[in-house]
């Protein structure tokens, strides 16, 4: 089974300001991540603005990605819906585009048990050849992947490898506990304040969602961490914590959880000159100016 490691940023979906999929912009971000130096891209995660994207979005999201990479890393996509027949349809959807590994979460709306969590995953898995990661999102989801379930879907070789975005420590290290260091899966996490103590753990790789602004912080911690240079490491750190706070600045200013994070990181690579647009999907409200003011005064601060 192939192990995905490293660091894999989440990579937005720039869209354009009638909401169309922005090809040029979207080339621009995948090209930004490449030249940083990324082991890997996920495409319509969380930050990719998946669940709010129609079916055929999502296929040109998929194709534009792997594309423009072309082989040079391995590209995860997210197959996200809400129950067991329609993330199949996703996934084979996506699996066209030449993808190397899909990302679905438990089913949501449905209130679900743990044993129906196990057979969602068993039959996604049983219909495609594509390797599947478990997302564990509770924010987004509405519940936790328990650790119990990750580690029976990964020991018996259901899933290839789990994305971490829980923010329970103590989870995330009894399965990488009962998991052992010897395993074939990869265990990611998308804790960006928390990458480095998620390496220490045994993390197999970071997924960052301000991995959107400066992935080059993350690669310089992962090497940093390679090398045994704690303290380098511990420096990189702080400063994507300081990074970090760029996800609450919307929220402050009257917008929802979502529309903070995802127009953070879309407003930040709009000033960047990466992509034209900072355009959100519907219902998701504009990132407001007196926000976007707090934001760039933040991202000056943390770029000294």
């Amino acid at each position: 089974m192939t192990r995905f490691t490293g660091i894999i940023t989440p990579i937005i979906t720039p869209l354009t300001d009638s909401g169309e999929i922005d090809r040029a912009s979207l080339v621009a971000v995948v090209e930004r991540q490449l030249a940083a130096g990324v082991d890997g891209l996920f495409a319509l995660g969380s930050s990719g603005e998946a669940a709010y994207l129609s079916d055929s979005d999502r296929r040109i999201v998929a194709d534009i990605v792997v594309r423009t990479v072309a082989g040079t890393v391995p590209v995860l996509v997210g197959a996200v819906d809400t129950a067991t027949r329609r993330v199949i349809d996703q996934v084979a959807s996506i699996a066209h585009a030449g993808v190397d590994a899909t990302v679905v979460t438990a089913p949501f709306y449905a209130n679900v048990a743990a044993n129906e969590t196990l057979t969602h995953f068993r039959r996604v898995a049983a219909a495609t050849s594509l390797p599947v990661f478990a997302y564990d999102i509770p924010g987004n989801v509405g519940r936790k992947l328990d650790a119990s379930t990750s580690i029976r879907l990964l020991q018996e070789g259901t899933i290839a490898g789990l994305k971490d975005s829980s923010g329970d420590a103590a989870q995330f290290a009894r399965v990488l506990t009962a998991l052992g260091p010897d395993r074939s899966s990869s265990i990611l996490t998308g804790a960006d304040a928390g990458a480095l103590v998620a390496l220490e753990a045994g993390a197999d790789g970071i997924v960052p969602g301000v991995g959107n602004i400066e992935p080059e912080w993350f690669v310089a911690l992962r090497a940093a961490f390679l090398a045994k240079d704690l303290t380098a490491a511990a420096e990189i750190q702080a400063r994507i914590a300081r990074l970090n706070a760029v996800f609450g600045i919307g929220e402050r200013h009257g917008v929802g959880r979502h529309a903070s994070e995802l127009g953070a990181l879309k407003v930040s690579l709009q000033e960047a000159g990466v992509i034209t647009s900072a355009t959100l999907s519907p219902p998701l409200s504009p990132y407001p100016d007196t926000a976007r003011r707090e934001l760039v005064a933040l991202l000056t601060e943390a770029a000294v």
